[in-house]
């Protein structure tokens, strides 16, 4: 982050000053200034032009500050050595090209820096308080620092005992272009700052290392190698903002600090990387900017033309750009924003993880939607994919963190999806899928966000889910879960086809199919459990021979299809609602709480047709919405269903094979239909009736027909046994293959006999009430004309006349 600090004058008093005191702060001000003239610091000394001297290919002995002044287009080549005390600047529109190593320093008087090795055993070295430039580049001018072919020609004075590295004390203000182009060993331009141009050319191994706290806002051309942060130095560069990278720009740690980049790096040519290179420290390096191809501009600002360009291939693979983890910990983004670092897919850019020291971990942190569209393998450099990456990723959990992979992942470790992020699996479009390594000891998913997988036409499998997140498939292509998901987190299906070949669901606290096409597939596993099941019309379950447990903490509804052989169990002491169609032959049984089978007629209020309010069918999807009437819903079972507990039928329903009501049961029906099975009815239990006040008493209510017999009765209800509903005495009939309910006192609703106060009032057209309230304006306007009439007579004879008063004038 760049800082700017500014201070203004102090604000000085605005009352007026004394009279008195105003001519004694004048006289003592002149006096002050009569004073300092003689004391006043002489001009500073000019530096010594040294420009003969190299032109002669004179060794040069440094006494103060010296310059050599380049003519336009002019390039000076010096094999000569600097010497002595003092500074060297190099001006003017020149290249001065120095092939001869040299050592100096800066005058005593100016040597303030503190470079000292920290971290014991695991030194690392650092700067405070760096000194004034020992070499300065101004605008305009050029530094080369080798000829490009040998192993000399630098500036470089090292005085520090530092066990494992090299700190060179002559500092560089680079406002030109320095250009380090010298073979067989790293060079350290000790501090930088400036805002010029520094370059390290192609070819030329081993590069720069850049050790220190460094001011420089320029600009970095890395054409072989540049060093930064390594295990033995801190570096900083806060200000620098763009960086052309053509070789290997590579970045390490230190034991306690993290490095962080705020750097958009941009390639030219194909053949660069950034590599991070790992330490046992845990301390990460944070790239919080974006590693893009340049087709555009010049080396000192270069730009892409078309964002698009990231992802097509290009002429000779130029812009191919490259990661290697070399065992780091690496983030990317900062959490502050969602411009991912690297755009490009397995045509343009490749990410490989290998173990070092330790594994490999890549960080993503943004605070809005990116999208990764490459793999990560374990490869060497463009191989990506040749071998399998050894490393774990992790999304982190800052607010609107959503990262999609939409390739295929090659790497062998853990993903793991933290609090509030969400990772996704495909984009939901062709060439978009996406998918994680599977069925190795390391490779799991630990979810403790949101895991969303969305392939259009890959169908894919996932196994070791845990933590306490959420899994969602969105379809259309297929996740087969093959074992081991132990997530807690909510499941939900709103497209495509989930099936599960190991494991199971029971530790997920909720199942929803959402989707009208959405499936979930229990075939091929054995003894399966899932909470709170919901879903609507079109979705589909799957059981297998074994059946399935339906445990129920809270009341849900469940609308769509049961297909297979396995039967259902209803557990727990929630209400679960089915109104859809079962083609399972298992049987089903309602061991715990209550099933209800069916939800009734809903009218544009959201009532039901008997007026009571229908909640389930608001879960299931069957209710419409506001303003709209939705018919009632029947559910139909293919098996038998023995009820243990409680059984409520809210529309007219089916049964295919026995109904069985235990000696604890309860059998709630309505008005609106009974319950039609296709064998034989086994009664125990009680019978209770639903009824809402005002709702129609028929003559009749079916409460079990069966085509089988049935047998038994309910508790206290013998034959022609008594009950009262809704104030009408009803009669309980026994018969060979049904139970009804009669009542000789039939009643229609409320709202229909026309019976409450304002019946009719809803649904009147808008004119009805236009004309009616005009015809009341009329009836108020005449009775006002008639009152007002009748208080005239009574005030005013037929034949009176209005007399004035005759007023006088004074005379």
């Amino acid at each position: 982050m760049k800082d700017s600090h500014s201070l203004g004058p102090p604000r000085g008093s605005t009352a007026r000053p004394r009279r008195g005191t105003a001519w004694a702060r004048l006289l003592l001000a002149a006096l002050l200034a009569f004073l300092t003239v003689p004391f006043a610091a002489a001009p500073a000394q000019a530096a010594n032009d040294i420009t003969g001297q190299l032109r002669a290919g004179q060794d040069v002995v440094l006494n103060g500050d010296a310059v050599v002044n380049l003519g336009d287009g002019e390039e000076l080549v010096y094999g000569g050595h600097f010497s002595g005390v003092g500074t060297l600047t190099v001006s003017g529109p020149g290249k001065l090209v120095l092939t001869a190593d040299s050592d100096f320093s800066i005058p005593e008087d100016r040597q303030r820096q503190r470079v000292e090795a920290r971290g014991e055993p695991w030194w690392w070295n650092t700067i405070e308080d760096p000194d004034p430039p020992a070499v300065t580049v101004e605008s305009g001018a050029t530094l080369q620092y080798g000829d490009g072919q040998g192993t000399t020609g630098t500036l470089g004075h090292y005085p520090y005992d530092l066990p494992n590295f090299e700190w060179n004390a002559l500092n560089h203000h680079v406002d030109g272009t320095l250009i380090v182009a010298v073979h067989g060993r790293r060079y350290h331009p000790g501090n930088l700052s400036g805002s010029g141009f520094i370059v390290q050319p192609r070819g030329t191994w081993d590069g720069l290392s850049l050790a220190g706290n460094h001011t420089f806002s320029g600009m970095l051309y890395n054409g072989t190698a540049i060093h930064y942060s390594q295990r033995e130095f801190l570096s900083t560069m806060p200000e620098v903002d763009t960086v052309l990278n053509q070789g290997s720009f590579i970045i390490d740690t230190q034991d306690g600090n993290d490095t962080v980049l705020d750097v958009d790096f941009y390639s030219r040519e194909w053949g660069n990387d950034i590599n991070f290179h790992s330490q046992i420290f845990g301390s990460r390096v944070v790239m919080s900017g974006v590693y893009s191809w340049a087709d555009s501009g010049p080396d000192t600002d270069p730009s892409l033309s078309d964002p698009n360009l990231n992802y097509e291939v290009v002429a000779h693979n130029h812009n191919k750009r490259g990661i290697n983890i070399e065992g780091a910990l690496v983030q990317w983004g900062d959490g502050t924003d969602n411009e991912f670092f690297l755009p490009g897919n397995r045509d343009t850019v490749y990410i490989n993880m290998h173990a070092r020291r330790m594994r490999s971990h890549l960080i993503f942190d943004y605070n809005g939607p990116v999208q990764l569209d490459a793999p990560i393998s374990g490869g060497i450099f463009h191989d990506t994919m040749d071998a399998v990456g050894s490393g774990d990723v992790t999304i982190a959990g800052t607010a609107g963190n959503d990262v999609t992979f939409a390739d295929q992942q090659n790497y062998d470790g853990a993903t793991t999806i933290e609090s509030g992020a969400v990772l996704r699996l495909g984009t939901g479009e062709e060439g978009g899928d996406g998918w994680l390594l599977t069925g190795t000891d390391l490779a799991e998913v630990v979810d403790n966000g949101t895991l969303v997988v969305a392939n259009a036409s890959t169908d894919i499998e996932l196994a070791r889910i845990s933590g306490e997140g959420a899994l969602e498939l969105a379809g259309p292509a297929a996740l087969t879960l093959t074992g081991d998901t132990t997530y807690t987190g909510p499941t939900t299906v709103s497209g495509g086809t989930l099936a599960l070949t190991g494991g199971d669901l029971a530790a997920s606290e909720h199942v929803e199919l959402s989707g009208g096409d959405a499936v979930l597939d229990l075939s091929q596993v054995e003894g399966q459990t899932v909470n709170d099941l919901s879903g609507i019309a079109g979705a589909t379950l799957r059981l297998g021979a074994d059946g399935l447990t339906v445990a129920s903490a809270s009341d849900t509804a469940y609308a769509g299809g049961v297909e297979g052989e396995g039967g259902l169990v209803k557990s727990g002491t929630g209400t679960w609602t089915y109104s859809g169609s079962s083609s399972a032959a298992g049987a089903w049984t309602v061991a715990e709480g209550v099933v209800v089978l069916g939800t009734a007629a809903q009218d544009s209020t959201g009532q039901d047709g008997d007026g009571s309010a229908d909640a389930e069918a608001d879960s299931s999807g069957q209710a419409g919405a506001e303003g709209d009437s939705a018919a009632a819903t029947g559910a139909e079972l293919a098996g038998d269903l023995t009820v243990d507990q409680g059984l409520a039928v809210r529309a007219a329903s089916s049964v295919g094979g026995n109904l069985s009501l235990g000696e604890a049961s309860t059998l709630t029906v309505g008005s609106n239909g009974g319950l039609t099975v296709g064998g034989e009815a086994t009664l125990d239990g009680t019978l209770a009736v639903a009824y809402e006040e005002g709702a129609a008493l028929p003559e009749e209510i079916t409460v079990v027909t069966a085509a089988g017999g049935v047998s038994g009765t309910f508790a206290n209800l013998a034959q022609d046994a008594e009950l009262e509903i809704g104030g009408a005495s009803y009669r309980i009939a026994y018969e060979a293959d049904r139970v009804v309910l009669r009542t000789d006192e039939p009643q229609e609703a409320a709202e229909a006999a026309g019976g409450g106060p304002g019946a009719n009032a809803a649904g009147l057209p808008w004119w009805a009430y236009v004309i009616g309230g005009g015809v009341v304006l009329l009836l108020i306007g005449f009775g006002l004309l008639v009152w007002f009439r009748w208080r005239r007579r009574r005030a005013v004879p037929d034949d009176a006349t209005m007399e004035l008063p005759i007023v006088k004038a004074r005379t």
